[in-house]
């Protein structure tokens, strides 16, 4: 049984990064993020930590298979399959200059203010923050 989950994670897992990896030539990555990450309730889940790990996990081994899968087509993708399981999370970008005095920017994913996913571009802590992007939450309708 656990195989099976695995499988389908890691399946999903190449089919988004695939499909967001595709549209970040094509298009702009806030279409990309609408079209995809749904809205979550406001409700941290806690208890999911497994199924952060599982799918963050997952992102980041399947995303070394795609060319030029970067931070920001690892963050998208592992948001939009977070928010299909209910569960909101971050993604923060953030700036910093190279040794050459050059700009790179990287992007990492945040789930209850704790980086489960960074990428390879350094530690989070080098880069200067610059804009967050939290899943949209559902707005509770009154009854």
């Amino acid at each position: 049984m656990r195989a099976i989950r695995w499988a389908g994670i890691y399946g999903i897992s190449f089919l988004v990064i695939l499909v967001v990896r595709i549209g970040l030539w094509i298009t702009k990555y806030q279409r990309i993020r609408a079209a995809l990450v749904q809205a979550c309730p406001a409700d941290p889940q806690y208890e999911r930590r497994a199924t952060v790990a599982r799918i963050t996990h997952a992102v980041a081994h399947i995303a070394r298979l795609i060319p030029d899968a970067s931070c920001l087509t690892q963050t998208i993708s592992c948001q939009a399959i977070l928010s299909w399981k209910g569960i909101p999370s971050t993604i923060t970008m953030g700036l910093k200059k190279d040794q050459h005095g050059a700009l790179k920017a990287h992007a990492w994913l945040s789930w209850n203010d704790h980086v489960v996913l960074e990428g390879d571009e350094g530690t989070v802590t080098d880069f200067n923050k610059i804009l967050d992007l939290p899943t949209p939450l559902k707005t509770e309708t009154p009854s």
